[in-house]
């Protein structure tokens, strides 16, 4: 299961990068017109506004996602040295 959380995880952070990239270029392409003579600022303030709004949700899912994974990785090692030293102790209370 956690195996296949795993590639879950790096496969929506590889979208999570595609798609970060494309909101950076229309970023740019905001910076550009802005830069330009005569330009309307309140477009390049709306495009901003609204792609930082899809940063910080797009920053927020895949953060939830790392949350939960990062969950389920300490709980497999609990369960991992729990396993450990219940065979420990079934070796050592066996050769007694």
């Amino acid at each position: 299961m956690i195996l296949a959380e795993e590639e879950e995880l790096i496969t929506a952070h590889r979208q999570h990068i595609d798609t970060m990239v494309e909101l950076i270029k229309e970023e740019m392409l905001h910076l550009n017109n802005v830069d330009r003579p005569g330009s309307d600022v309140d477009a390049y303030v709306t495009g901003l506004d609204q792609i930082l709004a899809k940063k910080a949700d797009y920053i927020g899912s895949i953060q939830k996602r790392l949350d939960v994974f990062k969950e389920h990785l300490q709980q497999e090692d609990a369960l991992s040295k729990k396993f450990q030293q219940l065979a420990q102790n079934s070796t050592t209370g066996s050769s007694s």
